[in-house]
This record gives structure tokens, C-alpha cells and sequence, in this order.
């Protein structure tokens, strides 16, 4: 390694933790020389976590810290016990995950994050995690401040629940304002509908609260957006299909389909997408969801795409092509985790519409993909399953890895393999 060119050996450092490896060996090999360490620096530093009691980074490694995790809480545990929530979760139903700390009734004035922001310049990212109850419009606009941040995530455990909405008419953005945002990530459980009946509270309040936030946020981004997790139920899709999404490579949906409603004025808008995501649960009560109602004009160039109990007659998969590399048909949550909510009830809001093997034959009859080298199936078998499986070596000559979910049609059906 010593004798590598800086440039080669640079990329042979940032290629380690993708390969398996861990911070751990980084830090051995940062031991072996002056010259390695110089080179492992800028990986060792490149992400950094800070809490609400915590510090700046020392002076030295400070130009190299790209991506902040900023774990804090912003609403005070009597406001989110008065709502129903500790640790963004239902109060009575989670008492264990409480933090054995004591927490103060109030969060810290000015947490670290505003001097960390000044001290940092490199830093490009920032994830909020643990904030229970959310994270406030003004913490949000604070990075807005920066344009040099250009990506926020928010992780399921900082849901917007107990924060004011936000102020859109006040401080940073107008009502026409576009953000230099290129990537917004925003989490959600997929049992927060399931956790909602549980505790029997009215989960249709903390959907209109993050709905404001996700359309104060994602509308601004049309121009910019590069890469979006957002979830399906809350996130502004019709406004979004009004607006043209140049740039936009990666589209992920989670949460659940509330309504049937297609994305095909979305996806029409949508010319660069690459990667499309759908792990929406299904609402029970409602027609089974369609990504397409109709075929596309010109096909769409995914490279992956991933759907959950996808509708066998959508005609997405007829507009699919040649580049697709990656395909998921699966379950979301998983159908094997089902049996551990006891009582109906606790799913009375859920729908899983598995498919059969003669579902997914159809629609794998319909997709050409001789690129194609990824695959993921979920289904419940029949008698069409061997022709399921015979087609897949024809249909996909290159296709490299391979994961089957297979459910019995009888419980008492042996596996004939």
C-alpha cells in the first residue's frame, strides 16, 4: 500500500467499509503508517453522531466530517406524554423503551447542533434521529440556512407528532421559494397504523401534521430533488404531479395506500427515474392499488424496481424497459410476521393480498428484461409454480442471485421439493 499513488490509494481506503469490512479495521490500518493515516482520515471522520449533551469535533478532523446524526429531542416529555407518545411510540403499549435517564421537562434552548452547523464546513447530510415527537420547522430551517446541506433525513423514531406546524410564511422561504434540497428521507414504521389501534388513538391527526411538513418541504424541491423516501399516505402526490421532476433518479414510497389512486400522472413527470420503491402496506376496504392504470407513451427506464402486493392486471409492468436489472415483487411487512399480532383486531386496517404463482407468472409473462440479474418473488403457491420457475431461467439468461418467498396453500401441504 505504501508504494499506490495518493489517488489510488484513496479509493482503496473508501472501498474497505464497502466491502464487508468496519470501522474497526479502518482504524488498524490508520496504525500501520503516517502516510495511510492521512489517507484514512477523511473515511474514519466522515460521518459523526451528536447528542444533546455532546460537543464540536476537534479542530483537526473537522474539514473531514460530511454527514451530521443529530440526536436530540425538541419536544418536552410532558407535551409528548400529554399526546400519547414517549419515544415516538404509543405510551402504554412501550413502556420498556423509555430512557432509564432521567429527562428533563423541557429540551435544551440552544442545542449543539446550531454551533456544530458553524464549525463543520464540509458537512453536506444530516439525519435527526430520536427526536421523539418530532422535529420543529425552526430546526429544520436552520439547515435550510446552509446551502451547502443538500440532503436531511428524518428516521422513524423522529416523527412528526407533537410539533407546532410549520410556519411556512415565516423566516427563510416564501410560498413560491425552491430549496437547494436534492435528497429528503423521511421513515416511517410499517406497523405505525397497527401500533395506532393499539393504543386507540386516532392516527388521521399525526397524518395531517406530517402532511403539512412533507408539502412545506418536497414542493419546493421539484427543480433540485435527486433521490425521495416519503410516505405514500401523507406525501403531496397530487400537487407533485403537477410539477415536472427533472433530476429526480430515486423515488421511494412507504407507509400505506389510503386510497387507490394511481401514480401515473406522477410518474409521467418523473423522466430520469431510475430506482422506484414501493413498499406501501394495503388498506383494507379499498380496491386493490394500481402503479398504472394505463400504458405509457414511452417506456420507463428503470434500473430497479420493487413493489409490495403488486396488482397483477397493473399495467406498470408492461411498461417496463430493457434496463431493468432489479426486481422485487414482494410483501410489506412481511406476511411471516402477521401471525404475531394475536387478535383481528390489531389488523383490522391492513389488507395482504398475496399473490398466487399464477399472479406472478402473468406478470412476469409481461416484463422484458434480458439484463436483468436480481430477483425477488413472494407468493403463495399452486399449480403453476413449476411453470413459474421453469420460465425464470428463460425469461432472465443472466440472472445472478435469486430469493424466493414461497406460502403453502394448505397449512397441511408438503413442500414438494
Amino acid at each position: 500500500l505504501e508504494d499506490l499513488r495518493s489517488d489510488v490509494l484513496y479509493i482503496v481506503v473508501g472501498q474497505l467499509l464497502s466491502i464487508g469490512g468496519t470501522v474497526e479495521h479502518l482504524k488498524h490500518l490508520s496504525l500501520t503508517s503516517h502516510r495511510i493515516r492521512v489517507h484514512c482520515m477523511p473515511v474514519l471522520f466522515r460521518s459523526c453522531d451528536l447528542g444533546s449533551s455532546g460537543g464540536i469535533p476537534p479542530k483537526a478532523i473537522r474539514r473531514f466530517v460530511e454527514h451530521i446524526k443529530f440526536t436530540t429531542v425538541f419536544v418536552s416529555l410532558q407535551e409528548r406524554c400529554a399526546r400519547g407518545y414517549v419515544d415516538s411510540r404509543p405510551t402504554p403499549f412501550y413502556p420498556s423503551e423509555q430512557s432509564d435517564e432521567e429527562e428533563t421537562d423541557s429540551p435544551p434552548e440552544e442545542p449543539p447542533f446550531w454551533l456544530a452547523l458553524e464549525h463543520l464546513p464540509a458537512v453536506r447530510s444530516v439525519t435527526f434521529a430520536s427526536a421523539s415527537g418530532g422535529v420543529p420547522w425552526t430546526a429544520i430551517l436552520k439547515c435550510l440556512s446552509y446551502p451547502r446541506i443538500t440532503s436531511i433525513s428524518f428516521r422513524d423514531d423522529s416523527l412528526w407528532t407533537c410539533v407546532p406546524p410549520p410556519a411556512v410564511s415565516l423566516g427563510l422561504l416564501s410560498v413560491d421559494s425552491q430549496l437547494g434540497l436534492t435528497n429528503l428521507y423521511y421513515f416511517v414504521d410499517e406497523w405505525r397504523d397497527v401500533e395506532s389501534v393499539m393504543a386507540k388513538r386516532d392516527i388521521q391527526a399525526a397524518r395531517t401534521l406530517e402532511s403539512s411538513y412533507l408539502r412545506a418541504l418536497v414542493l419546493r424541491m421539484s427543480n433540485t430533488a435527486e433521490s425521495l423516501t416519503l410516505p405514500i399516505d401523507t406525501a403531496p402526490l397530487i400537487e407533485m404531479s403537477k410539477m415536472d421532476w427533472p433530476r429526480l433518479t430515486a423515488l421511494s414510497l412507504t407507509g400505506q395506500w389510503i386510497d387507490s389512486t394511481s401514480l401515473q400522472a406522477l410518474l409521467f413527470r418523473m423522466p430520469n427515474l431510475r430506482n422506484l420503491s414501493i413498499l406501501a402496506s394495503q388498506h383494507r376496504g379499498i380496491p386493490h392499488p394500481l402503479v398504472l392504470t394505463e400504458g405509457l407513451k414511452q417506456r420507463l427506464r428503470l434500473h430497479s424496481l420493487t413493489i409490495a402486493y403488486p396488482n397483477p392486471e397493473d399495467e406498470i409492468f408492461a411498461s417496463l424497459g430493457e434496463e431493468l436489472t432489479c426486481l422485487s415483487l414482494r410483501d410489506s411487512p412481511r406476511y411471516y410476521l402477521y401471525p404475531q399480532c394475536t387478535e383481528d383486531w390489531m389488523l383490522e386496517s391492513m389488507e395482504t393480498p398475496l399473490l398466487t404463482s399464477t399472479d406472478v407468472l402473468s406478470i412476469i409473462r409481461r416484463i422484458t428484461a434480458p439484463r436483468l440479474w436480481k430477483l425477488e418473488l413472494v407468493y403463495r403457491a399452486d399449480e403453476a409454480e413449476f411453470e413459474l420457475l421453469r420460465h425464470l431461467s428463460l425469461a432472465f439468461p443472466l440472472l445472478q442471485q435469486i430469493e424466493l418467498h414461497r406460502y403453502k396453500a394448505l397449512d397441511d401441504d408438503s413442500i414438494p421439493y
